[in-house]
């Protein structure tokens, strides 16, 4: 089974990363790369989850002319190989046989081998074998600093997303509010780029206007959007009565009332537009159409 690692290799966006990052650290590491000689390169990302790894992976494959990219898996014969420019990204480390890295006679461009945590660490509490620190000692060893230690990393990063989610669905970009900049600059992002993604992804979807405020990104208290609190609230006041119903179907009643009001908000901010309401929701074209009919929405 091969992993799965999320990267870009659009060559503008890409371009683009040398110059986004504003904090030391990022700047040192992608000036780094930059000046690098790729050949038998082993490269060590890590950092918290949520940080932007991938990023830098797609950095790196980009640095590379026609890359054969192979995301590692357990099994693959490496002596069988006969393109040239292998990339390995290798993202279970502490499953992954990396032995091959140290044979002269295998040629490759670099080995990316992407972490949430520094090898030292996992050597230290038996997660890899002292034959796999003595290979990763010959990395290169990126450490990607959380988000709340790169605060001038979050507005450079809050714009370009916007950016993306407007072009993503063919829509008018919106902009962040003096207000709004400020309270992302403060707030520690426990879950780092990823939550910044999809904070100002919900703000998109859940807004008319195109400058987004403090309560469109974090809820209207200026607390963690939840799904979960809204439905508590609104449901508490009814609960009780129906409680007293043998047969309320409350279940049914709920999730239909919920996706339907749903699919209106989704249908109302694309236009319509069946396709683009579609992928907002990640759901099939066909069966939205069907959902839709049901709902006498169509």
């Amino acid at each position: 089974m091969y992993i799965n690692f999320d990267f870009d290799c659009n060559f503008s966006k890409i371009q683009k990363l040398y110059n986004l990052y504003k904090s030391s650290s990022m700047k040192e590491i992608f000036a780094i790369l930059n000046k690098f000689i790729y050949e038998n390169s082993i490269f060590y990302i890590y950092g918290d989850k949520g940080t932007e790894k991938e990023h830098v992976v797609s950095f790196i494959i980009n640095k590379i002319s026609n890359p054969n990219i192979i995301n590692f898996s357990q099994g693959l014969d490496i002596k069988s190989l006969k393109k040239e420019n292998f990339i390995f990204i290798i993202t279970d480390i502490e499953k992954i046989d990396i032995s091959f890295l140290k044979e002269k006679q295998i040629n490759f461009k670099c080995a990316i081998i992407v972490s949430n945590f520094d090898y030292e660490m996992l050597y230290k509490i038996n997660k890899i074998s002292h034959e796999k620190y003595e290979i990763l000692k010959n990395s290169t060893k990126f450490y990607l600093p959380p988000l709340k230690e790169r605060k001038q990393d979050i507005i450079p990063l809050a714009n370009m997303l916007l950016h993306e989610i407007a072009k993503f669905l063919c829509m008018p970009l919106k902009e962040l509010s003096k207000e709004a900049k400020d309270a992302i600059i403060e707030y520690p992002w426990p879950e780092n780029f990823y939550q910044l993604k999809q904070c100002l992804t919900k703000a998109y979807l859940m807004t008319k206007h195109q400058k987004l405020k403090t309560k469109d990104i974090f809820g209207e208290y200026n607390d963690k959007f939840s799904i979960k609190n809204f439905l508590e609230s609104k449901l508490g006041n009814i609960l009780g009565d129906l409680c007293h119903l043998d047969n309320s179907n409350l279940y049914d009643t709920v999730i239909q009332e919920v996706e339907k009001a749903l699919f209106i908000l989704v249908l109302n901010e694309t236009g319509n537009n069946q396709v683009k309401a579609a992928r907002i929701l990640g759901i099939n074209r066909n069966t939205l159409s069907k959902k839709l009919k049901n709902y006498n929405l169509i």
